[in-house]
């Protein structure tokens, strides 16, 4: 959602027909522990004085979790004709257990427009009673520039690819809903012994995976990496041959979309996902494979079959991927859309 929203205001700060004023928290991972509460108590006072001040037409929050504040702040933030919309992203409006739901149903009702990365996270807006006619489904775009200067091979968090191995790779938050440990345990030992797999990221089902490469054996084939940087992920995405995105079924705790499925179709990289939710959205077979989840065998018998493709076969897909992602989620045909998006929302009644 970080990289979305920042994406995106990077394109519409490029828009010369635009009077664009921003309240973003820009920090390194590190601190952000400490400084997500202070943004979130400086808000209100930050968001009200912008919109006074500006007297704006449009606030748009790039995620649904600082509309949350809308209950309380709407009757100050009223003006004229201001319109408040939101994105949503999936988790945003899945989280928490009922008396989270009941509260994002009254942020949700503040809004006057939605719009939704998905056509799963606009059924979950749906079921919370938000209105058909104020939702749209515009997927999350993404910019060739993250990944124009890729970290030099050398980097020391980035590990060499060993000669005459198929490498696979995973990258995302080390959660239940991901499956990675699910398929360490079930998908790996299926394929053959020259298939590797880089995971990329951290999260609290990191021991999990740890314990299923030991249960396994798996040291020698599976390399959990950490957190990478943007350079250093650009590198290990360009020394990947798949992508792997092994979703399972989590209560209350979908995937909307999957934009790291994006960035590794910019480097030309086939995905195998799980043929749920957000995914579907973004998975078509230009850019990959939408399979069952859960279903170990069904992975390792597409991966096998990339493993029998040809160098040119393997290149023919991989620029086939480059291309339609670049095509459909590049933001000079998303662009337009969103800024019709709002211009919609600015012709309609106020929702409150």
């Amino acid at each position: 959602m970080q990289r979305a929203a920042r994406d995106l205001l990077t394109q519409l700060e490029g828009q010369d027909d635009l009077k664009l004023s921003k309240v973003v928290l820009a920090c390194p991972r590190r601190e952000i522990g400490w400084r997500v509460p202070l943004f979130f108590l400086a808000l209100p006072w930050r968001l009200i004085r912008q919109v006074w001040f500006w007297r704006a037409d449009v606030v748009l929050f790039a995620s649904l979790n600082p509309a949350l504040l809308l209950p309380l702040l709407a009757p100050l933030l009223r003006h004229r004709e201001l319109r408040l919309m939101g994105i949503a992203h999936g988790l945003d409006i899945t989280q928490g257990p009922p008396i989270a739901q009941w509260w994002i149903r009254r942020s949700l009702a503040q809004l006057d427009g939605v719009i939704c990365v998905s056509r799963a996270t606009a059924q979950a807006c749906l079921e919370r009673s938000f209105p058909a006619d104020r939702l749209q489904v515009l997927p999350n775009g993404i910019g060739q520039r993250w990944w124009a200067a890729p970290t030099p091979s050398g980097s020391r968090r980035v590990p060499r690819r060993l000669p005459g191995t198929f490498l696979c790779l995973a990258v995302g938050r080390q959660i239940p809903r991901k499956g990675y440990a699910w398929f360490v345990d079930a998908v790996m030992p299926l394929v053959p012994e020259h298939v590797h797999l880089w995971l990329v990221g951290s999260g609290p089902q990191a021991k999990e995976i740890d314990r299923a490469i030991a249960k396994r054996d798996l040291q020698h084939r599976v390399f959990p990496l950490g957190l990478l940087d943007d350079g250093d992920l650009a590198c290990v995405y360009r020394q990947a041959d798949l992508f792997v995105m092994p979703n399972l079924r989590i209560n209350r705790d979908m995937e909307g979309f999957g934009i790291v499925m994006l960035e590794a179709g910019l480097h030309g990289l086939f995905c195998l996902a799980s043929r749920i939710e957000g995914i579907t959205d973004v998975i078509s077979d230009a850019n990959g494979s939408l399979l069952p989840a859960r279903d170990a065998e069904a992975f390792a018998q597409d991966i096998q079959a990339q493993v029998a493709l040809t160098s040119q076969q393997r290149q023919q897909q991989s620029e086939r991927a480059a291309a339609w992602v670049a095509q459909c989620f590049g933001w000079n045909n998303l662009l337009p859309r969103y800024r019709a998006a709002i211009d919609q929302v600015l012709t309609q009644p106020r929702a409150w």
